[in-house]
Order: C-alpha cells, then sequence, then structure tokens
C-alpha cells in the first residue's frame, strides 16, 4: 500500500518542485510594487492613469495576500493534523498518509495562482515606469505621539458657541407644549450635516432633563433605515432598559410600550431622520399616539431635509443657519488654546482659516484639532495658503478631507476608514473595533508595542483630530467606547469605496450577517458578526472561510459550536458571551492565533487552553479536577490582559499548584477575581496556602477575594505596602467578600492610588484595628490618601460580629491625615457595631447606614460638623432618638435626606428650612416621630426652595407638618398613614403656593376636611397624579374643590366613604383622565355623566359594595381595561 502510494507522490513532484522559488518571486515583486506604491501616494492630486493603475495594483495585492494567507494556513492546519495524529494508533498514521495527495494538488494549484499573481505583477511594474512612478525606499514610519499623556483641548466639555439663543427659544417652546391638549407635539431641527443640529438637540435635552419637566427622555438615533417596529424597540429600550430583548411583532412591543409609557409624559428626540414617505411617517407615529396615555409629550426630531420635516407637520421648524465667521474663529481658539491668549503673530492666519470654514462648527472643530498639533506660524500660515488655493468655493467635505490627509500613517487611514462600515450614529466599543482592525491587518505590531497597543495608540489620534468623538470611558478614565459624527461618516466611506473592486463580491472582508447567505460567495472573509437572534446554528458554509479572523455570536442564539471551529486556523477573536451558549468544542484548542475569547461565566471551557499561547483576553476561568482543566493552564498565558475571573479555587491544592498559574507574570491583567466556593463544610486552612501561590503582579488595578476560608491573609495581600518590596500601588479597588474565616482585614491604609474599598459579609471580623491603616512614621503622616469609597456589610446571617472600628492609635494620632477625600461612606447590616472613629469624616458628601441597632457609631462620626454633604441615608438605627442640632445648617449643598425605620426617633432638628439645595426628603416608618423642628428662616424668606420631593409616610405619631416646607418647586408629595396629624386642611390650602406639583397621594390621614376650595378652586392645573382618602372624616366638597382645579389630570384614585351616595361631580369635567379608581363608595349605579370621560382607558372600581347598575359605561369609547372587586 505505501509503495503504491509513494509510486503515485513520485509523479506529481515535478508539478509542485517551483512552487518555493514562484513565492520568493512573489515577495519580491511586492516588494518593488510597495515602493512604487509609496512614490504614488506621495502626490496630492494623481492624474486619472495612475488612479488606474493604484486600482490595478490594489487588485492584484488582494489577490497575493489571499494566497499567502492560504500557504500560511495550511502549515498551520498540517501542524495541527501532526500533533493530532501524535496520539492516534498505527492504522490511523498509515491512512493519513493517503492525505498527502490532496496536499500535492493544492500545492500545484498554489503554484499556478502564484505564477499568475507574478505575471500581473510583472506587467504593472511595467506600467509604473511608464507613469514615471520612481522606486524608492520607504519612509521612516513616523512615532505616534504618547498622546494617552498629552494634554489637549478635546479633553474639555464639549464647546457649544453661537446657538444660545436658539437653545433658550426651544427650551421655552417644549416646556409650553407640556400643558397643551395636545397629546404629542413634534417640534423639527433643520440643517445640513456638521451644523450642530445633534450637538443643539442634545444639550436642549440635557436642559429638560435637569428641569425634570417630562416622566421619560429617551433619545434615538434614525439614520436612513426609519423602520417603526425597529423604532419602537428602541424607544422601549429607553424607557426600560438597554438590555431589554428585542420584539419582533409590532403588536407585540406596542402592547409593552403602553405599559412602559402608563402615566408618563416623555421627551422622545428622534435624532438624524431621512425617511421622506408620508406613508411610513404615519405607521410610526398613528400607533405611538394610541400608546401614549398623558397629553403634554413632545417628539424633536432632527433631520437635513426640509421634506422629511415637513411631512410630519411639526409645531415649529427651526432651520439652522451658518455660524459667523467670529463663532467659527471662537471654536478654533477654544480648540486650540482653552482660556489661553492667541499669539498675536497666529491671529491673523486664524481668522482667515476660520472663514474658510464656511460657518461649519463641525468644520471648525476638526480644523482646529490639526491647528493643535503645529502652532508654529509657518503652519499656519501654510494651512491658509492651501486653503485659498485648493480649497476656496469647494465642498466642506474637502476641509475634512485635508484632516484625514494630515494623518501621519497610511494604516491610520485604513482605520479612519473602516469605522465607516458601521452605520451612522453607531456607538462602537474600542476594543471591538480595534480587535476589527487587526482582523484586517491594519495593526503591525513594533518592538515596544503589540497590535492591541497600537490600535488604542491609533483611537487616540483619531479622537485627538477629532475624527472620533468619546461616546463613554471607563472607571479608569480610558475611552470605552466611540462615534463618529454624519459628516466625517460620509467622508471615510468615499475613502472605503475606492479600495476594492465594486463588482467583485468575493473582495469583501466585513459582514454583518443577519439573513441566510451563502458565505461560499463571501471567501475572503476577515470578519464576520451575527445581528440576528434567531441565529441558531452556523452554517458549514463558514468552515470554509479561511481567512477569518473575527467571529462574533454575541447577539444570536447559538447553543453549541460545532467541531469543525477549530479548523478556522486564522481566528483572532470569538465573541461568544450569547446567553444560550453552553459549552466550547475541545477543537478550539487548535486555533493557536486565538488572542482574544469572551464568554459568560457559565460557559464551560475546553480541556488544555493553555496551548493557545497568544490570547489577551479570557475573562473567565472555573478550575477543574481532571488534567487539561486544572489552574496550570493559566501558567502559559503571559499575555492575559483586562479582566480575569477564576472559580472554584477550592479544587487547588496547595501553594506549588497555584503558583503553576504564574500570575505574577502577567502584567497586562489589571482586574483579577479569585472566587472559592461559599457554604464548604469542613477544613478550608488550605486556602491561605492557596492565595499565598496566586499572588499577581503588581500593576493590578482592582482585587476581588470571596469565598476565601482561611484565617488569615497571605503576605502580599496582609501588607500592601510600598517598601515592603511588593508594591501594589496601582490598585483602584479592592474587594474582599464572604471571606468568612478571616480575624483581620489587611494593609490597605498606604496604597497610594486606592479610591474604592468594599468589606463584605466577613463574618469572624470582630474589630477592625489600627494595623488596618497600615504603619504610620515621620514620612507617612496621610492614609488612604485617595480613598474615595468605603462600604461595610456584615450581613451573612443573624450573627453578626463586627463592633468596633479603630482609629489611629499612634501617639500623635492627631497630625496623622485618614480619608483625606472620601466622599461615599456606606455601612450596613453591621447590628452590633457599636464604635466608630471620631475623625476623619469632614470630607463626606454620601452617607449610608442601614440596619444598625446602636446610634453610637453615627454619633461618634457626628462629632465631626460634615458640611460637604449632598446625601444622607439613615435606614433601620433602632435607637437614634434625634439629629445634632448643626446638621441642617451647616449642610447647604445637602440634596438627598432619607430617613427611614428608625423606631425611637422623635424629632427632627431645627434649620431643615435652610437647606436650600435640598431636593427630596423621605421620611419613612418612624412610629414615635412627633415633632419635626423650627425650619429656621423667616416668615418671609422661602424655605426649601428647591424641594420637588416630599415623602412623609407611616408616622403615626407626628402631630403637624409645618406648612412652610411646601414650596414653590414642589412636584411630588407623599402623605401617607399619618393618623395623628392635625393640619391637614392648613397643608392642602398651602398646596396653592406649589404650581408644579404633578403628583399628590393622600392617604390614611383624617380630618381631610376644608371648605376653602368651595368658592375659589386651587390652580391645580400640572397635576397629572391624584391619589385622595377621603374615608377619614373627609367632605365631599374638600374633595368637589380640589378636583375643579385639576385640568391635566390623568390618573385619579379616589376612596370614599360607603354613606357617600354619588361621586364627586366635579369628575365629570377631568377630560384628560385615563386612569380613575373609585373605592369604598356607596352609590348604587353609575352616574351618566362619567360617559363624558372621553380619555379614560383603565376603570377599576373597588369595595362599592351597593353598586347595581353601570349603564354610563356604555359612552367609554376609549375604555381598554375593566377591574371590579
Amino acid at each position: 500500500m505505501l509503495q503504491v502510494l509513494f509510486g503515485t507522490l513520485k509523479n506529481e513532484v515535478s508539478l509542485v518542485r517551483g512552487f518555493r522559488n514562484e513565492a520568493q518571486q512573489l515577495t519580491h515583486n511586492l516588494d518593488m510594487i510597495q515602493k512604487f506604491l509609496n512614490d504614488a501616494e506621495m502626490r496630492s492630486i494623481p492624474d486619472e492613469a495612475v488612479k488606474k493603475w493604484l486600482t490595478d495594483l490594489g487588485n492584484v495585492g488582494f489577490d497575493a495576500d489571499n494566497v499567502l494567507d492560504e500557504i500560511i494556513y495550511h502549515e498551520l492546519s498540517k501542524q495541527s493534523k501532526a500533533d493530532t495524529m501524535a496520539n492516534k494508533p498505527m492504522k490511523q498514521k498509515v491512512l493519513s498518509y493517503f492525505s498527502c495527495c490532496l496536499h500535492i494538488s493544492r500545492a500545484r494549484s498554489m503554484a499556478l495562482r502564484i505564477q499568475q499573481i507574478n505575471r500581473n505583477l510583472g506587467v504593472i511594474n511595467q506600467r509604473a515606469a511608464h507613469l514615471g512612478l520612481v522606486g524608492r525606499l520607504a519612509p521612516a514610519v513616523p512615532t505616534l505621539p504618547d498622546v494617552a499623556r498629552e494634554t489637549d483641548s478635546f479633553s474639555l466639555d464639549p464647546i457649544f458657541i453661537g446657538r444660545d439663543e436658539m437653545m433658550s427659544e426651544i427650551v421655552e417652546q417644549l416646556t409650553a407644549c407640556i400643558t397643551t391638549d395636545v397629546r404629542i407635539s413634534i417640534l423639527a431641527i433643520v440643517g445640513m450635516g456638521g451644523l450642530g443640529k445633534t450637538t443643539l438637540t442634545r444639550k436642549v435635552f440635557h436642559l429638560l432633563k435637569e428641569k425634570d419637566l417630562f416622566g421619560s427622555h429617551i433619545w434615538v438615533h434614525v439614520s436612513r433605515n426609519f423602520d417603526p417596529l425597529i423604532l419602537f424597540n428602541k424607544i422601549l429600550k429607553g424607557l426600560t432598559s438597554p438590555d431589554q430583548v428585542e420584539i419582533g411583532d409590532k403588536e407585540g412591543v406596542l402592547k409593552e410600550l403602553e405599559v412602559a409609557l402608563k402615566n408618563k409624559t416623555y421627551l422622545l428626540i428622534l435624532d438624524d431622520i431621512w425617511n421622506e414617505s408620508v406613508l411610513t411617517w404615519e405607521e410610526f407615529i398613528h400607533p405611538l399616539l394610541c400608546v401614549s396615555s398623558m397629553k403634554g409629550n413632545v417628539i424633536v426630531v432632527t433631520t437635513r431635509s426640509m421634506d422629511v420635516a415637513s411631512i410630519m407637520n411639526p409645531l415649529c421648524t427651526h432651520e439652522l443657519q451658518m455660524l459667523s465667521d467670529e463663532d467659527c474663529w471662537s471654536i478654533i481658539k477654544e480648540k486650540t488654546f482653552g482660556k489661553e491668549n492667541v499669539p498675536s503673530e497666529l491671529e491673523a492666519s486664524g481668522t482667515k482659516i476660520a472663514e474658510k470654514c464656511k460657518g461649519l462648527p463641525l468644520a471648525a472643530s476638526v480644523v482646529g484639532g490639526v491647528l493643535l498639533c503645529d502652532k508654529s506660524e509657518e503652519r499656519w500660515h501654510s494651512i491658509k495658503e492651501n486653503w485659498l488655493s485648493r480649497y476656496e468655493g469647494k465642498d466642506i467635505e474637502q476641509i475634512l478631507k485635508f484632516s484625514f490627509d494630515n494623518l501621519s500613517l497610511p494604516s491610520l487611514k485604513k482605520c479612519f476608514a473602516y469605522c465607516s462600515i458601521f452605520p451612522k450614529g453607531y456607538k462602537f466599543k474600542t476594543q471591538t473595533l480595534i480587535e476589527y482592525w487587526m482582523g484586517e491587518g491594519f495593526l503591525k505590531a513594533d518592538e515596544s508595542s503589540d497590535m492591541e497597543s497600537m490600535g488604542e495608540k491609533f483611537i487616540h489620534v483619531l479622537l485627538r483630530n477629532s475624527l472620533l468623538q468619546i461616546a463613554e470611558r471607563d472607571v479608569y478614565g480610558n475611552v470605552e467606547s466611540c462615534v463618529m459624527h454624519d459628516l466625517l461618516h460620509d467622508l471615510a466611506a468615499s475613502v472605503l469605496r475606492g479600495s476594492f473592486k465594486e463588482d467583485e463580491i468575493t473582495q469583501v472582508r466585513y459582514m454583518c450577517h443577519m439573513n441566510d447567505y451563502m458565505f461560499s460567495n463571501f471567501k475572503s472573509l476577515h470578519v464576520l458578526a451575527f445581528q440576528g437572534w434567531k441565529v441558531k446554528d452556523l452554517s458549514s458554509e463558514i468552515k470554509k472561510l479561511i481567512h477569518l479572523r473575527v467571529l462574533d455570536i454575541d447577539k444570536s442564539s447559538i447553543e453549541y459550536l460545532p467541531d469543525w471551529i477549530g479548523e478556522l486556523f486564522h481566528l483572532q477573536t470569538l465573541r461568544a458571551c450569547n446567553s444560550e451558549l453552553k459549552k466550547l468544542p475541545s477543537t478550539l484548542k487548535n486555533l493557536r492565533n486565538l488572542r482574544h475569547l469572551y464568554i459568560r461565566r457559565d460557559v464551560e471551557l475546553f480541556a488544555e487552553i493553555g496551548l493557545l499561547t497568544s490570547l489577551r483576553t479570557l475573562q473567565f476561568f472555573r478550575v477543574g479536577d481532571k488534567n487539561g482543566y486544572k489552574i496550570e493552564e493559566l501558567g502559559s498565558l503571559n499575555c492575559l490582559k483586562g479582566k480575569l475571573q477564576i472559580d472554584n479555587l477550592e479544587r487547588v491544592h496547595n501553594k506549588e499548584e497555584a503558583k503553576k498559574a504564574k500570575l505574577s507574570n502577567k502584567p497586562k491583567l489589571l482586574e483579577l477575581y479569585l472566587g472559592w466556593e461559599t457554604g464548604r463544610e469542613g477544613e478550608t486552612t488550605n486556602d491561605e496556602n492557596v492565595l499565598e501561590g496566586l499572588q499577581p503582579h503588581s500593576r493590578l488595578k482592582k482585587l476581588e477575594i470571596f469565598g476565601f476560608g482561611g484565617r488569615s491573609f497571605p503576605s502580599w495581600a496582609r501588607n500592601m505596602e510600598v517598601d515592603n518590596g511588593l508594591p501594589f500601588n496601582k490598585l483602584v479597588k479592592i474587594r474582599l467578600s464572604d471571606c468568612s474565616e478571616c480575624e483581620e482585614i489587611p494593609m490597605f491604609g498606604r496604597l497610594p492610588n486606592l479610591k474604592c474599598l468594599g468589606l463584605y459579609r466577613l463574618r469572624n471580623v470582630k474589630s477592625i484595628n489600627s494595623s488596618f491603616y497600615g504603619s504610620v512614621n515621620d514620612e507617612t503622616r496621610t492614609v488612604f490618601p485617595v480613598l474615595e469609597e468605603l462600604m461595610l456589610d456584615d450581613m451573612l446571617d443573624d450573627l453578626p460580629k463586627l463592633t468596633v472600628l479603630k482609629g489611629i492609635e499612634s501617639g500623635d494620632a492627631s497630625a496623622v491625615s485618614v480619608f483625606p477625600r472620601l466622599q461615599h461612606l456606606t455601612i450596613e447590616d453591621c447590628r452590633v457595631l457599636t464604635s466608630f472613629p471620631t475623625h476623619f469624616w469632614s470630607s463626606l458628601k454620601d452617607m449610608r447606614f442601614r440596619g444598625i441597632d446602636s446610634y453610637k457609631p453615627l454619633a461618634d462620626i457626628f462629632q465631626t460638623e460634615l458640611t460637604l454633604l449632598t446625601e444622607l441615608r439613615i435606614d433601620g438605627v433602632d435607637d437614634v432618638e434625634s439629629l445634632p442640632d448643626w446638621l441642617f445648617y451647616s449642610n447647604p449643598n445637602l440634596s438627598k435626606l432619607t430617613i427611614i425605620e428608625c423606631s425611637n426617633l422623635r424629632e427632627i432638628p431645627d434649620g431643615l428650612g435652610t437647606l436650600n439645595s435640598l431636593k427630596e426628603l423621605s421620611i419613612k416608618d418612624c412610629p414615635n416621630l412627633k415633632r419635626i423642628g423650627d425650619l429656621g428662616v423667616q416668615q418671609s424668606q422661602e424655605s426649601l426652595r428647591s424641594l420637588t420631593t416630599l415623602e412623609i409616610i407611616t408616622c403615626k405619631a407626628l402631630l403637624y407638618l409645618p406648612c412652610e416646607m411646601l414650596g414653590s418647586s414642589l412636584k411630588r408629595l407623599w402623605l401617607e398613614d399619618l393618623s395623628s396629624l392635625e393640619n391637614l386642611p392648613e397643608i392642602i390650602a398651602r398646596l396653592l403656593k406649589s404650581p408644579r406639583l404633578t403628583y399628590l397621594t393622600i392617604t390614611g390621614v383624617p380630618q381631610c376636611m376644608t371648605t376653602c376650595f368651595v368658592e375659589i378652586p386651587p390652580p391645580f392645573s400640572s397635576l397629572a397624579w391624584l391619589t385622595i382618602d377621603a374615608s377619614v372624616g373627609g367632605l365631599m366638597e374638600t374633595v368637589n374643590g380640589i378636583l375643579q382645579g385639576c385640568s391635566s389630570l390623568n390618573v385619579l384614585q379616589l376612596k370614599g366613604m360607603e354613606s357617600w351616595e354619588n361621586l364627586p361631580e366635579s369628575i365629570q369635567y377631568l377630560s384628560t383622565l385615563s386612569y380613575l379608581n373609585l373605592m369604598n363608595f356607596g352609590m348604587e349605579e353609575l352616574p351618566e355623566w362619567l360617559g363624558n370621560l372621553s380619555s379614560l382607558r383603565e376603570l377599576r372600581i373597588q369595595n362599592c359594595k351597593k353598586l347595581r347598575h353601570m349603564d354610563a359605561m356604555r359612552r367609554l369609547t376609549e375604555l381598554v381595561s375593566l377591574y371590579i372587586y
């Protein structure tokens, strides 16, 4: 059998003998062509012949790249099969030799393809010489500046110049829409791309959000695809959660929208609309009108076309004009110099450059970014002259193209152009974008940076030049996501269109897959992303995509990956974070080029992941008992970066085994989570040795340890001092949780960058003593120097043990600064805590105490006058009787005060009315509270002038509520279960001075009787929600009087008395009412006038025992829901 095989091979050898020579010739030809390419790119405006030559060169280069890629692929395949066959029985090894015939056939085919490419390159080479493209060596690649460390004007707040007057006008118009009888008012902002429509709208959006005039605020970017179903899903996400699963049918999403919009007004931004179809617009707006339960809603649309705006029949249309040259110059100055003065020698050139911006704000911003890079007089003069000679009278895109041309690296230009593969307005994650760039081959590593680091530098350069805009930052301040402006997207798309054959579908290298495609038509794919949840299986056609670098199935419903995925040897990134995926196939260990693997925590990994030594991203690893799943698999993955969570560490037997993970050899690992299973029985002392062996690299920024069963932490964690040889001076966040046997907290006090410390459920810790702060000496006079957030939570079971938190115990403790920047302090469920340090707390802004039996720790803190507090929450502190007198007088910035379940609290101290910044006040479940102290302001002064929300609930001993607390800014008022309150009539009368009140609930309060509204109804024109319980001593006249002034009421919940045989007649005039709940009335039939409620959609009738007839309901044509119980 072997003799026959070898005879066949001998006959084929001559056909592929020239394969190596042809490959070498191809490499030489590509090198020569690269020189011509560099020379061609030096020409600022290539003629048509050169353009044609460049296109042909690119096409042949594309073919050459694919051939060389295939050669590497088959080499990787051969290596993988050799590794597999090493452990196979002899019979299978013999049979495997027959595949050599296939290899020879492939080599022959490859040789013929390379010969053809070499011939084509030879022809192109000759044409280059005829065109006068002189070959030259490529210039040295300029070094990218370390822009991450530089300060620049881009990092400032967004520049907003020239639109203030229009912004104020729009805000005024939208505010007026709230009180109209129109269900949805539409306002349009029209202008060309780059004029600042989105910037202006975003400013208006945030101003109105700060005023809190609408129940919900939703922003939707529309762009060209005006699909009502997609828009409804986006609106639903804005109303609920970004994680809201998309609903595939219109009926279903509208039902959910109806629920989400119930009893809510909203401000909806539809940004960048291109739709010109009246029918399509009506398919969107008519259903939206039906699911909007309240009047006074507003839609703001932005578009480039007046025709688009006109089909919406807007209440008002604002057409943006170009900015003045002075405003453009102001933008450029702000961009390049910030608040500094412009050198006089640049003033003249600068004003001329501003004129060339032609009033376009985006152009001024981009040009400002270019000028920021070089502030020499020669450079500014050159830009001014070039524009006069090359761009005068040209389209604005040429100005943007100038910024593109200014990018120094060809690969950086490719990366910019590639951004246009995403839809306009798309917010793309920077890490994802970098992985796509890598997949396309745009990023090349050098001596100091790998491909990912180079991509991060590219992102920063594009941001600096205003070619990208920051959308989000992570907790460390790094750019997490970016957006590209529409005008720049057009520019990038035009560049990208010129980089491939428009009629050659096989050259497509990126695909966002939503439907059923024949993947065999896209053999050159490098990036494949699935965007449809209906995708449950990977097509076997994908197996043929041997060039694939990125496979993204995050947004799919794929449960299992096929074994053949291990044959995609070029794959660099696999994103598989969809919720359905359960397990990864064992063949993934063959993907030696894999750099990023994204999975969910519960996905089962494959054995021998340690073979993938190129891995940068592996966020979750669960230690197993079997070979190939043990912690030693991590030892060879020294390129890991970002976050790593290691679970089931109880399966690691000792320190030596733990050391095999080599965590200290992973300098780019920034976040480390070490977890043991909680609730284990038996000895856990082995945990100490294991954790000793898991020492991370000193560059770590975040450390979380949970489920650790040792009594003490290892040396590296117990003594985190800068001078002990293990300087963990990069740590920003530490969290220890469920360390059930731990008795002492490690020394964290000298960590110079620690901002957040959380200690949770450390049930064996009885006290936190001075060792917690670390050593204090003459050189170290500050501990926890930058800590901003401290959280203690002892809730594990019914037997918490933490009783004492001590302070510094040195001889000169007063000279030591502790927690100088602490802003957020949270103490929860430390039931037996009785002692707290009496200093350190002057910098606090947010303090939350919950579930503490003793008031003593809080009293210790209150020995320091806290003058910077913005939020205070006291919840479940049983023995607090009163708060310190200075609390309110010393806190002008306090904006939120919450007091809950303080069973012994008897009074609120004086001075509450002096809190001019207080927006929310909530006092609940304080059964012994009898008194709210003197407000502390003169009668001529308004108290609590910023208060928008007031809740006084279940305070049954409270006798009197100062009416002066109800100011002109009040929007929401809850008075519930106040059985001893004596001045309710005065409170209701005082509401006349709260014109912005939109939500009012009064239940369980006696003496709901006053006749002051009978003659003069209160002007409750802004009230949208009203709940009144008149069953305890109420008067029909009082209820009627209140309802007469409610011209915009949407929700009414009314509890009457069984002796009332009629409903309050004022209800019949509530034409805007959509929800009505009637409780405890004694009428026998519904009044005929109830049919006048033309907007009523839901009616509830509760405990109306005498009711027999409901004929009046026949005229309630809008009624959707009826409940009687």
